[in-house]
């Protein structure tokens, strides 16, 4: 099992390199969006809108990356895959590769934010560790929600409409984890903000590697 979720990450960053433009389209995304915040703000910036402008971008950057996770497999691929793996290793594969994809595009929003709109975050490692925390779960319910409009006819506005909701509880308790990571953060204190997040993103990688079986044989 290991082996093919192993397999299914190098086909997913292989298809990714062989059409980077994909890949240069999110990042052109993140570069344009962080200017634009930063000619309208004159580079002037509180840590509180600094926050809400990274969570913002970094989550439809996400929605633009996560989309195309099934969008090379046609109907037929489907079936080759049905035949090949369960849908679990999968499901599993894609969502460790939307993980490492989505972290990397969020350290590059934040080296972009911070030489930009300066650098508010005061404790760097624990920023660091809510970003890898929120790219597992992110990751999770995106990849999830592509399948879902994979087999929905390849929709784009299915994933924006379906993942929101979704992702609000996340998103609510990184705004006020995230805040404290910028302003100043003591690990005792928010020992339990960070246990929820994580909490968060292990119930829905649970939920997305247990609902993808039916989903995949429908």
């Amino acid at each position: 099992m290991l082996v093919q979720i192993v397999e299914i990450f190098k086909l997913n960053f292989t298809l990714e390199w062989r059409r980077k433009q994909s890949f240069l389209g999110v990042v052109l995304y993140v570069l344009t969006t962080v200017y634009l915040a930063y000619l309208v703000f004159s580079g002037v910036i509180t840590p509180e809108v600094w926050n809400a402008l990274f969570w913002v971008i970094l989550i439809f950057a996400s929605l633009q990356a996560a989309f195309r996770s099934f969008q090379n497999e046609a109907d037929r691929r489907f079936l080759l895959y049905f035949g090949m793996v369960k849908p679990q290793v999968l499901i599993i594969g894609k969502t460790l590769y939307n993980f490492f994809y989505m972290f990397s595009i969020g350290l590059l929003a934040t080296l972009v934010f911070t030489f930009l709109l300066g650098n508010p975050i005061a404790s760097p490692g624990a920023f660091i560790s809510i970003l890898l925390i929120a790219s597992a779960g992110f990751s999770a319910i995106l990849t999830f929600v592509s399948g879902l409009a994979a087999k929905a006819g390849d929709n784009p506005a299915l994933p924006a409409i379906l993942s929101i909701p979704l992702l609000y509880p996340q998103v609510l308790t990184l705004s006020k984890v995230s805040i404290r990571a910028l302003t100043g953060f003591a690990w005792d204190i928010n020992a339990p903000l960070l246990l929820v997040l994580s909490m968060l993103a292990v119930v829905t990688c649970l939920l997305s590697y247990l609902l993808f079986a039916y989903l995949w044989r429908d």
